[in-house]
C-alpha cells in the first residue's frame, strides 16, 4: 500500500532527488524531464517501479501504486498530445480561491501563464523544425544511414526520449536501431580496419604510372609491400571508397 502522507524525513529524501520539482505532505511534483524519460523507458517495456527505483527514488517511501498512477496519467498524456503532454502546465497554485484574488497575485497569474506559453512555443519550434527537416530528408537514406542520423540526433540530446517517434518517421524498427547501436563499436573497428586497406591499395596504385586491376594490386602488395589481401576484398574496398 502506498504513502498517502509523506513526514519530513520522506519530503527532505524527495527534495534531494534531482527529478523532484517541489514536494508537500501530499503530493510530488516531477521535473518534465524525467517523465519525458519515464515514458521513454515504459513503452519500452521497462516496468514502473524499476524506472523510478533506477531515477532514484525509495519504493516504501513513493508506493508502488503512486508510481503506477503516475504511469497510466503520463501515458495518457503523451498519447494524446505528445511530448507536449508531459510538460508541467500548473501556475505555482493548481488550486482555486474562494476569495478574490488581489492585484499582485492576478499580476503573477498572468506572468505564470505567460510563462508557461513562451516555454510550449519554444517547444513546438524546436520540434517543428526538426521534424520538417525529417520530412525533407526522409527518404533519401539507407536503413543502416537512417539509423546513424538517429543516433546523431539522440546523442545531441534533443530526441533522448523520442527514439520511437524518431524509428517511425525513417520508417525503421527500434529493434534494428538498438541493434545498430549495439554492434557500433564492432562496426567502427571494421570501419578503421577498411581505412588502412584502402591507404594501402594507394600505394599500389601509386606503384608505376599505369592502370590497375584487382589482380596487379594484390601481386604488387604481395611484391612490394608483403600484403595479402584477397582480390574480393580489394575489390571491395575500391568500390566501397569509389577509388578510381
Amino acid at each position: 500500500m502506498s504513502k498517502v502522507i509523506f513526514n519530513e524525513n520522506d519530503i527532505i529524501k524527495l527534495q534531494k532527488n534531482k527529478n523532484v520539482k517541489k514536494v508537500s505532505k501530499l503530493s510530488i511534483t516531477y521535473t518534465d524531464e524525467f517523465k519525458r524519460t519515464f515514458i521513454e523507458e515504459y513503452l519500452k517495456g521497462r516496468s514502473p517501479l524499476d524506472i523510478f527505483y533506477e531515477n532514484g527514488f525509495d519504493i516504501d517511501i513513493i508506493g508502488k501504486k503512486r508510481a503506477e498512477q503516475c504511469a497510466i496519467r503520463w501515458k495518457r498524456a503523451y498519447l494524446k498530445d505528445g511530448i507536449l503532454g508531459l510538460v508541467d502546465g500548473r501556475t505555482s497554485s493548481g488550486r482555486h480561491l474562494e476569495r478574490e484574488l488581489t492585484p499582485s497575485e492576478k499580476l503573477k497569474r498572468q506572468e505564470d501563464k505567460i510563462k508557461l506559453l513562451e516555454e510550449k512555443i519554444e517547444i513546438l519550434k524546436k520540434v517543428d523544425v526538426e521534424e520538417r527537416r525529417m520530412v525533407n530528408e526522409k527518404g533519401c537514406f539507407s536503413e543502416n544511414e537512417a539509423f546513424q542520423l538517429i543516433y546523431e540526433m539522440v546523442k545531441e540530446g534533443k530526441y533522448k526520449n523520442k527514439i520511437r517517434y524518431l524509428c517511425e518517421e525513417f520508417g525503421v524498427s527500434r529493434s534494428g536501431y538498438y541493434g545498430y547501436i549495439k554492434s557500433k563499436d564492432k562496426r567502427d573497428k571494421r570501419e578503421e580496419l577498411d581505412a588502412k586497406v584502402k591507404d594501402n591499395i594507394i600505394l599500389a596504385l601509386n606503384k608505376s604510372g599505369y592502370n590497375k586491376g584487382t589482380r596487379s594490386i594484390k601481386m604488387i602488395l604481395e611484391n612490394d609491400f608483403n600484403i595479402n589481401y584477397s582480390r574480393k576484398r580489394i575489390d571491395r574496398i575500391i568500390k566501397k571508397f569509389d577509388m578510381v
